[in-house]
């Protein structure tokens, strides 16, 4: 059963209709990656009334490779700061264990990265497609936690799992875990497997027109290009 969230705090019935774009299997290339940015849109103005003293030079925008180009630059669009620092990550999907019942244990490994030096990071924004297991979001966590020491970080993804706030912050001590705020729009609490239902309608990859794990990894976002 899905719980939706903040819907007060935007067009409700748009971000519904975009919610029920992505879980929608039929949903071509163009409207799906269409349907990211405008959530990402609605997320990022979340963001902007939240955290309103936030500086867009002090403020790091991080996501994965396949994240980028429409959810995370929906995201820094709608905080409406301007151009924020940016961490991107390309990452492979190892299980090392898996139930009778399909419940996997994951790991995320990084194959390269992209990461803008900040001098001071108040405000660390990590954008993901859906918050289901912990392992992406706590890989780049790891990576970034002591390299720029953020002062507090806002999770941030159009659906979530009903544990994946809980699976994350059991991820690190309090002292991080404390610094965390969840934004999203929908919660969901059913799996078939590893997937959420109805979430973001399957494996976020293809259904953006990167083909599979090898072929995402080699898809350069422009949000790395315009950059580089």
């Amino acid at each position: 059963m899905r719980k939706y969230l903040n819907l007060q705090c935007g067009d409700g019935g748009k971000i519904k209709q975009l919610l029920n774009a992505l879980a929608d299997k039929e949903t071509d290339v163009e409207a799906y990656r269409n349907a990211f940015y405008a959530l990402g849109v609605e997320l990022g103005r979340l963001l902007g009334e939240e955290y309103r003293d936030a500086r867009a030079g002090a403020t790091m925008l991080v996501c994965a490779s396949e994240d980028a180009d429409w959810l995370a630059s929906g995201v820094e669009a709608g905080m409406g700061k301007g151009d924020l620092k940016k961490s991107v990550y390309w990452s492979s999907r190892e299980t090392i264990y898996e139930s009778e019942d399909g419940e996997k244990i994951e790991i995320a490994p990084i194959e390269k990265a992209y990461e803008e030096k900040i001098e001071k990071c108040e405000l660390l924004v990590i954008v993901k497609s859906i918050i289901s297991t912990s392992c992406v979001v706590k890989t780049q966590l790891t990576r970034l936690i002591g390299k720029v020491n953020p002062d507090k970080i806002a999770i941030v993804a159009p659906v979530m799992y009903v544990d994946g706030e809980k699976n994350l912050q059991k991820e690190f001590p309090e002292v991080i875990s404390s610094k965390f705020r969840f934004l999203t729009f929908a919660v969901d609490d059913e799996k078939k497997g590893s997937e959420v239902l109805p979430g973001i309608g399957g494996w976020v990859y293809p259904r953006l027109g990167l083909g599979g794990m090898a072929e995402k990894n080699s898809y350069i976002p422009k949000m790395v290009l315009e950059r580089i």
